[in-house]
């Protein structure tokens, strides 16, 4: 029996829980995914498989003038911008705040319809407040309600009203590429209805969100564009994917992204990555719509802690498993010689192959800490045990009543700390009444005095790191049953896929940094023998964040397990980004997945 929240597993002599124990859903049939190799300027680009053009419009906005103002929709748009470019996109527009006034999107997508070409391949893409309305046409909707777009100037007045795209307008463009011949992808980084699964804890600092309440207009100015070749929705078009952010019923977050500064849209930094190469699941240089889905859907999953399960829709007449998205070529890569070499301080260094030198190690030594029988905590030493982390950016810790005094004596060991505002987007905020520890509306540690705060700190970078890894390479992987906080005694199951004869390694880093080994254990497989591995486990106390880390390769990671066992029970979590970082191997997947607990 395990002796933390996880306290039940499925008995030996059955397959180690999967197999018979795992139903059959959609998720097994995900394919694979494998880190891509990263690629040097002009090493990739991105190509139209049928030969022709590839043209985007990105829309991105923060500044509304009338409704509550985003923090990460322009930055969305340029950095899917900077990654089309990047890979060789030429014919790219990009309208920000202002810019995409409803004038400037119908003027700039009605000259990109003109450009556009038999075969071409165009990307639509917009991130921004989203709500829903009655719908125009009838029949049109299963629940009679209308996606709509809100540009920078939206208002309830006769005037503001004009500044809204009802998602029929922009059904009416793609028609209008579909007519030229072109197929289309469309990113909609909004959200248009609902609520959320699980509470925000009211102690947290406020959320963002990418919708706005549902409004009545007592007089609608908007004369949408529509003719007779509209189709009646979605589905009704022929060469058009769809991704968005969240399903009708729940609401988009902004979310913060390991390594960037501010608040971020999660389906377009995972779009991004995917342009840039990520999704080539494969390496054959084509990325199928199944790959892009699968891709970017848990790419999402990861980075919003489970408070967005994105919505992918191809349109009927295509095959996802076959048809092509879009493809990688790799052109030729520039290697410096020794001159350049000697230039830039590098003389007598070697150079890999794809020209970019491996970063520094910026991690030294440290013992993980250990809680003893009677609650208090001391140093012990793990022989060969990696050093901490040591990250640029500091963890920003706030107390819940604005005073810094707390903080003077909390002295991470793995990450540099500064004492913030609540009010100044720390990452982290202490109540000094109850001593939790809340991050992004959620409890992440109960009753954490000052002096216990260190390893929470810690914690919080390495999870920051663990998500950066996982993004890289994802590893197909689900809790269930949803993403609602998990209540003392209550069974959760993590359900990974395509592991067939996979090496598992299963772990979990608890509100305080303390390392749970939960695969293999005992007699557990070295390797997985179904498709589909299944673990349940029970939640017990201690009660805050959980995230579960799956790593999967086609090897059997010795080195990387025998760190498992000598950080299991301590408070290590620097340590093992460090032991990953050292012992991944080159074809494995990561999940790393969180989610919460209360008594």
């Amino acid at each position: 029996m395990m002796s933390r929240w996880i306290t039940m597993r499925m008995p030996r002599g059955l397959d180690c829980g999967i197999g018979r124990l795992c139903a059959t859903i959609g998720l097994a049939a995900l394919i694979g995914l494998t880190i891509p190799r990263a690629h040097a300027a002009g090493d990739l680009s991105l190509s139209n498989p049928d030969g022709a053009a590839v043209r985007a419009l990105v829309i991105g906005i923060d500044d509304y003038q009338h409704v509550r103002k985003l923090k990460g929709a322009v930055a969305d748009a340029t950095d899917i911008v900077t990654s089309l470019k990047s890979m060789g996109v030429g014919d790219v527009v990009e309208l920000t705040n202002a810019q995409a006034d409803r004038a400037g999107v119908l003027r700039e997508i009605s000259a990109l319809v003109e450009r556009t070409k038999n075969n071409d391949l165009i990307f639509l893409s917009i991130a921004g407040h989203g709500t829903q309305e009655p719908e125009r046409v009838k029949g049109a909707e299963p629940d009679g309600m209308e996606n709509v777009f809100l540009l920078p100037g939206f208002e309830t007045t006769p005037t503001g009203s004009v500044e809204r795209v009802l998602g029929s307008e922009f059904n009416h463009f793609i028609r209008q590429f579909e007519l030229r011949g072109a197929r289309v992808i469309f990113v909609a980084d909004t959200c248009h209805g609902g609520g959320m699964v699980r509470d925000i804890d009211p102690r947290a600092a406020e959320m963002s969100f990418r919708q706005v309440p549902r409004y009545t207009l007592l007089v609608d100015e908007l004369k949408p564009v529509s003719d007779s070749n509209d189709p009646k929705s979605e589905l009704d078009l022929d060469h058009t994917a769809f991704l968005a952010a969240v399903d009708r019923y729940t609401k988009a977050p902004e979310v913060r992204i390991p390594g960037i500064d501010g608040l971020r849209g999660a389906l377009s930094y995972a779009v991004a990555r995917a342009v840039e190469g990520s999704a080539d699941i494969n390496h054959d240089g084509k990325v199928t719509l199944k790959e892009l889905f699968s891709n970017v859907r848990q790419v999402v999953y990861q980075l919003s802690d489970q408070r967005q399960n994105i919505v992918t829709v191809s349109s009927p007449a295509q095959t996802p498993d076959t048809d092509v998205a879009f493809g990688l070529t790799r052109g030729v890569v520039l290697i410096q010689g020794p001159a350049a070499r000697a230039a830039s301080g590098q003389a007598g260094a070697g150079v890999p192959v794809d020209g970019q030198a491996p970063a520094p190690s910026a991690v030294t030594a440290k013992a993980p800490t250990i809680p003893t029988l009677a609650g208090a905590a001391k140093e012990l030493p793990i022989a060969g045990a990696p050093g901490p982390l040591r990250l640029v950016a500091p963890i920003r810790l706030a107390a819940l009543d604005g005073k810094t005094s707390y903080f003077v004596s909390v002295k991470p060991k793995d990450v540099s700390v500064q004492a913030v505002q609540p009010t100044d987007n720390p990452d982290l905020i202490w109540d000094p009444v109850s001593h939790d520890v809340i991050a992004w509306g959620d409890v992440v540690a109960y009753g954490m005095d000052v002096a216990s705060l260190p390893t929470v700190i810690d914690r919080t970078a390495a999870i920051r790191e663990l998500k950066r890894i996982a993004t890289r390479s994802p590893q197909v992987m689900r809790i269930w049953p949803d993403d609602r906080q998990q209540r003392a005694g209550q069974t959760i199951e993590v359900d990974l896929s395509d592991v067939a004869s996979r090496a598992v390694l299963l772990f979990n880093v608890s509100g305080d940094g303390t390392i749970q080994l939960l695969y293999p254990v005992g007699a557990d497989a070295a390797l997985a023998r179904s498709a589909s591995l299944r673990l349940p486990l029970r939640v017990g106390e201690p009660f805050g964040a959980e995230q579960i880390v799956a790593v999967t390769s086609q090897q059997r990671m010795v080195e990387l397990e025998t760190a498992l066992v000598q950080f299991n029970r301590r408070r290590a979590s620097g340590q093992v980004i460090k032991s990953l970082e050292r012992y991944l191997p080159a074809d494995a997947r990561i999940a790393s997945i969180g989610f919460f607990s209360a008594p």
